[in-house]
């Protein structure tokens, strides 16, 4: 019997950002489940050469909108007529092509909620102009879903707003991204953490967040929030957060911009906070939670549930204050970890791999049986 096929499609398969590295985990996860892999992107994990078939993918230098718009084309060139027993796409471009697609995020519920580019000047205006292009192209993809797909959703959230917008994939399921394993921070580690990044005596407890100036992320609120909460001191991180001046917190904040040492910036809080107007699974939550720090969430955020199903962390409604959540949290930090514990051993990376390889067989068994509920004839009839 032959060696089954699988293709990933997207543009880094990586450790550059948190669907690219969805995508590395899932390729790995195919090699250790027996498949010969291909794989259409631009970027590739160093780790991953001599492993995999790189179809590279070639992505226009600039501009957003561009790169989407045509995306569409760029990967069907990587592929060139090949065939494989399930082809695994991230991006919606890939959607009408592929056996199963995990969906992230919908930039259109990110316009419903206000989240889009707001600040002054002519890059901003130019952003949004191109955000606006993207939230049309995008639901032009959605709407022309492929019945033969099947849709992976990672939280129950992403499933109902999908559904919403755009109506009932015909086969469909929830798979929460996995959490890494435990690795909670001693008392030694959360000490040097806070030295390195800090640098100074902090009073109160220091709550972490890592989504940059995104209005999507909510930094606003939370900076709302703690404004009103002087035992409070906020660690900020993330793009173009490096120079970022908050007024109303002077001397209760530290900006450190982009981030690549997590481990250790999870280390320096007491807990994290993600204010999401809305996120559907952000891996930041289940990353703190495998460094043993509580999480604060609010119902924009696709993980509330298992943080709160589990204990291991709490859910904030942003119109009331958040103080009396954060003391919580750090004084019961314990029994947050003992929730934690369970959540990450319920959604450990094992059980997630034992999931999606019972899909990609369910595909190829399904393709192999019956053309009309699988692929057609090969990538090509559906391209």
């Amino acid at each position: 019997m032959s060696q089954p096929t699988l293709c990933m499609i997207h543009e880094a398969i990586s450790n550059d950002s948190a669907i690219a590295r969805v995508a590395l985990a899932q390729v790995r996860i195919a090699l250790e489940g027996g498949y010969r892999v291909s794989v259409v992107a631009k970027l590739l994990d160093p780790t991953l050469e001599g492993h995999v078939a790189w179809l590279k993918l070639a992505v226009p230098p600039r501009g957003f909108l561009l790169k989407w718009a045509t995306a569409g084309h760029f990967i069907r060139s990587a592929l060139g007529g090949r065939r494989f027993d399930v082809v695994h796409a991230h991006q919606p471009q890939a959607a009408s092509i592929s056996d199963v697609f995990t969906c992230h995020f919908l930039t259109r519920i990110a316009y419903e909620r206000n989240c889009l580019e707001t600040r002054s000047g002519f890059r901003p205006r130019m952003v949004r102009v191109q955000q606006q292009g993207v939230l049309y192209a995008e639901d032009f993809c959605y709407r022309k879903w492929n019945p033969a797909t099947r849709m992976l959703f990672c939280s129950e959230l992403l499933r109902q707003e999908f559904q919403r917008l755009y109506g009932v994939p015909l086969r469909q399921e929830v798979m929460v991204n996995s959490c890494p394993s435990p690795n909670f921070a001693s008392a030694e580690e959360r000490s040097a953490a806070r030295k390195k990044l800090l640098g100074l005596d902090v009073q109160g407890s220091v709550v972490g967040y890592l989504g940059g100036l995104d209005e999507r992320k909510g930094y606003k609120r939370l900076i709302a929030a703690l404004a009103k909460e002087p035992d409070c001191f906020l660690l900020i991180g993330g793009p173009h957060t490096d120079r970022f001046d908050i007024p109303a917190l002077r001397g209760r904040f530290k900006a450190v911009g982009l981030v690549y040492d997590t481990s250790t910036f999870y280390a320096a809080c007491d807990v994290l906070a993600a204010p999401s107007h809305f996120d559907p699974c952000p891996l930041v939550v289940f990353e703190a939670a495998a460094r043993g720090v509580p999480v604060i969430a609010t119902d924009g955020v696709g993980n509330l549930n298992e943080l709160t199903h589990y204990s291991a962390g709490a859910a904030w409604d942003a119109c009331v204050p958040i103080g009396a959540i954060v003391r919580d949290l750090v004084v019961r930090r314990e029994d947050y970890r003992r929730g934690m514990s369970r959540m990450l051993s319920e959604l450990s990376q094992k059980r997630y791999a034992r999931r999606l390889l019972e899909v990609y067989r369910g595909v190829s068994t399904a393709n192999s049986l019956s053309p009309i509920l699988g692929r057609q004839d090969g990538i090509e009839s559906r391209a």
